[in-house]
């Protein structure tokens, strides 16, 4: 009987591990990615989609646990351009100066659950940002199917 309660201690202590390897190792995993990526702080360069030409500098910083983007300039065109297409409280607001990124959060790979502003087209949609190139660029998501779109956007700071 000895060798039995010896060895149920030690299949006690096994499954023990083995459950918190489940709520342990998800957290762990996680951070060296978070820690390799770096900060989605900073200025970053806007290109269009398509052309790749550049379109404005945009500074993301961290408010209230969350990161939010505002316009800081134009790569070309008039410095007093106005968001024409925008609705609600942006309409006709200057592009610089126009919070267009709100409410992104931290996940295991990026960040998520905020909204996107488009200027061009005045609509709002969910969006993610992912860092990519060793903290260099952010690739922006928004959208799905054949209405997806990806843009890498360039640190410049």
């Amino acid at each position: 009987m000895t060798p039995r309660n010896t060895r149920r201690p030690a299949r006690i202590t096994a499954a023990l591990a083995g459950a918190a390897a489940l709520f342990v190792l998800p957290a762990l995993s996680s951070l060296p990615a978070m820690a390799e990526n770096g900060s989605a702080e900073g200025k970053w360069m806007i290109h269009h989609p398509l052309s790749g030409e550049p379109l404005m500098i945009v500074e993301i910083e961290e408010e209230n646990g969350a990161l939010e983007g505002t316009v800081i300039g134009l790569a070309d065109g008039p410095e007093d351009a106005i968001c024409w297409s925008c609705t609600g409280e942006a309409k006709n607001k200057p592009l610089k100066g126009l919070k267009f990124l709100s409410g992104f959060r931290p996940d295991a790979k990026g960040w998520s659950g905020g909204f996107l502003l488009r200027p061009a087209t005045g609509t709002v949609s969910p969006a993610r940002l992912d860092l990519v190139m060793q903290g260099k660029a952010l690739q922006m998501t928004t959208g799905r199917g054949p209405l997806q779109v990806n843009q890498k956007w360039e640190r410049i700071d």
